[in-house]
């Protein structure tokens, strides 16, 4: 008796075969797509992840949609009240003078622009104001694969750059298909409204993505393990000497004014 014919696997299945296998660091996936590397596959699969994520922050924003405009102004209101009360028990002991008449300032301004505010979101539209909020949710759903692929796309080119500078010699083409994995694991940041667990989930995925990328640099760029783990990291240490760097000039340029004043 013949042997019945093997099945062949869906789309589907060996999309999420090839998803597991990468979160598992498995040589496969990342070997498969520098072989036989597509700019356009690689692309699906950030827009797909974005499209999951947004999708999932989208049915969290849902109720927003039927959600009164005057709330949502006190809600933004109160929001930041909140927060000018937390900053203002924080700095308690630095507190001066000067900088409780700034807070207070800041909340009379709040009181003051409140009418203000409630007005400009009763003035009547062309269009019901439910069409404009759904025109932002799903704006803020579809434009979350674009931002996702920017951002993949950004520091995945500054990766590939330290990797040169420490002796890579792997193509583009290839690192771009097999760093595009590193995408999957920021589906974590689908937990971010839940408190506490949200953060953690999310810092995970972001973690796990490094690790992902320095799988694909390893791969592709026929580096040491030392050195495929610098080229993933010196980006960021990059970003935030700038970021220190902006910090402190601004910190001078508003102490000079506050001096001046």
């Amino acid at each position: 008796m013949n042997a019945a014919p093997a099945v062949p696997s869906s789309p589907l299945r060996a999309g999420l075969r090839l998803a597991l296998d990468a979160l598992t660091l498995k040589p496969e996936p990342y070997r498969r797509l520098a072989a036989e590397p597509s700019l356009r596959r690689a692309v699906a699969i950030v827009l797909a992840v974005g499209l999951l994520l947004g999708l999932v922050q989208a049915l969290v924003a849902l109720p927003g949609l039927v959600r009164d405009p005057a709330a949502e102004v006190e809600a933004a209101l109160a929001g930041f009240r909140e927060g000018l009360d937390s900053a203002r028990t924080g700095m308690a002991d630095q507190m001066t003078p000067e900088l409780a008449a700034i807070f207070d300032l800041l909340d009379q301004s709040i009181e003051a622009f409140r009418p203000y505010f409630l007005r400009l979101v009763a003035v009547p539209a062309p269009l019901p104001s439910f069409v404009g909020r759904f025109s932002g949710w799903l704006g803020d759903w579809l434009s979350q694969p674009f931002a996702l692929l920017a951002k993949w796309l950004g520091i995945s080119i500054w990766i590939l750059l330290f990797a040169r500078l420490l002796g890579g010699r792997g193509g583009l083409l290839p690192y771009l298909a097999a760093s595009s994995l590193s995408v999957i694991p920021h589906l974590l940041a689908a937990f971010g409204p839940i408190p506490c667990l949200g953060d953690l989930l999310t810092a995970v995925g972001s973690i796990w993505g490094l690790v992902i990328q320095y799988k694909a640099v390893e791969t592709t760029q026929n580096l040491s393990s030392g050195r495929a783990v610098a080229a993933v990291l010196l980006p960021y240490v990059l970003f935030l000497v700038v970021g220190v760097l902006v910090a402190v000039f601004g910190v001078f340029i508003l102490a000079s004014l506050m001096a001046s004043a």
